[in-house]
C-alpha cells in the first residue's frame, strides 16, 4: 500500500503510518495550493501510486474516486464535506474523520474573543492607536479609566448555541470563571455539569454573550434570523467562531453599525478569505479574524494522530471509532 497524504501531518503519526504503508506527503500548506480540479487530482494520484488517501480540504468527488483504486480515504476535518461519502460508500471506501480535532483550538479562541469584549481591549487599542487618548490631568486620566470600564466574565450569562465537541469545550472554561452558562441544543450528546439548557428565544433575550456552536446543515442555516437577531439586548455581545451562515450577516452589521448591538467577535464570514477593507473592519465594536479558530500546531497533532487510529484499526479487522460511512463495514463480515 501506499499513502498520498496533502494535509498538514504530524511527523509521529505519520512514523506510525509508515510501518504500514509506503508515505508520500505534500503538505497543502507548503505546496500553497488546494486540490480543486479531480481530473488533475486524480491524475496526481494515479502517479504517485497512491491507494491510500489523506486530505484536509482537496475535493475528493467522482473523478477522484471513479479514477482511482483508492483502499482508503482518511479526511482530516469535523466533517468530510469535501468527500463524496455517497459515492466511497457505493465503492467500499470507507471514510475515516477527525470529529472534535480542533474543539480545544475554536474554544481557547472563543474564550479571547469574549475577554476581549468584556474588558473592551478592542476600543482601547483602537483609540490609542487612533491618537484620541487626551491625558493631561487627573480629570483626564478618570475619564478614560472609566470609559473603559468593563466586565468579568463571572459576573455574566453567557449563551451557547451549540452543545457539540466546541460547545462543550467552552462551556467547560466558562464554568472555571464561574459564569452563568445556558445552552440551546434540540439534541444534545452530553450536557456538562452546570450548564441549563434552554430554549434558544429564551436564551438570545437572557444572554449578555451569546457565542455560536451549531453545525451548519439544512436545519441551522440561518438559524439566527433578523427577527431572532432582534431579541438580543441592545448590552450584549455576539461571538461566531462556527459557521457565518448560521446567522443573518447583514442584519448582525446593521445591528452593530446603528449600536443596536454592543459588540461582535467573528471568525466565520459569508465572503471568505477575509480581505482589508471588509465591511465589519469598519466597525470599532468588532474583531475579525480571518478563519483562524483551528489554527494551531496541535490541532494537526490531533488530526493526525485519529486518522492514524482509524487506519490502525481498520487493517486489524476492528472497527474505526471515526468513520463517516459506516455502512462499508458491512461488507466485510
Amino acid at each position: 500500500m501506499r499513502a498520498l497524504i496533502t494535509a498538514s501531518f504530524d511527523p509521529v503519526a505519520r512514523a506510525r503510518l509508515e510501518r504500514l504503508m509506503e508515505v508520500v506527503h505534500e503538505d497543502w500548506k507548503e505546496r500553497g495550493t488546494i486540490h480543486f480540479d479531480g481530473a488533475e487530482f486524480a491524475a496526481h494520484i494515479r502517479e504517485v501510486g497512491a491507494d491510500v488517501l489523506i486530505v484536509e480540504a482537496d475535493l475528493v468527488h467522482a473523478e477522484v474516486l471513479n479514477g482511482c483504486r483508492l483502499r482508503m480515504i482518511g479526511c482530516c476535518r469535523g466533517d468530510p464535506v469535501n468527500v463524496d461519502l455517497e459515492l466511497a460508500t457505493a465503492k467500499g471506501v470507507p471514510v475515516f474523520h477527525a470529529p472534535g480535532r480542533n474543539a480545544d483550538a475554536v474554544a481557547d479562541l472563543t474564550l479571547a474573543f469574549m475577554l476581549m469584549l468584556a474588558r473592551r481591549l478592542p476600543a482601547i487599542q483602537e483609540a490609542f492607536r487612533g491618537g484620541d487618548v487626551r491625558l493631561e490631568s487627573a480629570a483626564d486620566f478618570l475619564a478614560l479609566y472609566t470609559s473603559f470600564t468593563g466586565f468579568e466574565l463571572g459576573g455574566l450569562t453567557i449563551g451557547l448555541v451549540g452543545l457539540g465537541a466546541v460547545g462543550r469545550e467552552v462551556a467547560r472554561r466558562l464554568l472555571a470563571f464561574r459564569a452563568r452558562v445556558i445552552a440551546a441544543d434540540p439534541h444534545p450528546a452530553e450536557v456538562p455539569p452546570g450548564v441549563a439548557l434552554v430554549e434558544l428565544d429564551d436564551l438570545l433575550r437572557e444572554a449578555d454573550i451569546v457565542s455560536l456552536h451549531a453545525p451548519l446543515m439544512l436545519e441551522t442555516h440561518g438559524l439566527l434570523s433578523r427577527g431572532r437577531l432582534a431579541l438580543l439586548k441592545p448590552s450584549a455581545f455576539f461571538i461566531n467562531t462556527a459557521r457565518a451562515h448560521l446567522a443573518d450577516e447583514d442584519a448582525l452589521y446593521e445591528m452593530l453599525r446603528d449600536g443596536r448591538l454592543a459588540g461582535a467577535a467573528l471568525d466565520v464570514l459569508s465572503d471568505e478569505p477575509l480581505r482589508p477593507g471588509h465591511r465589519f473592519l469598519a466597525l470599532p465594536s468588532v474583531v475579525v479574524t480571518p478563519h483562524i479558530g483551528g489554527a494551531t500546531v496541535d490541532v494537526v497533532r490531533h488530526q493526525s494522530a485519529i486518522v492514524v487510529d482509524a487506519i490502525e484499526r481498520y487493517l486489524r479487522g476492528e472497527r474505526p471509532r471515526w468513520i463517516a460511512n459506516p455502512a462499508v463495514l458491512d461488507g466485510r463480515r
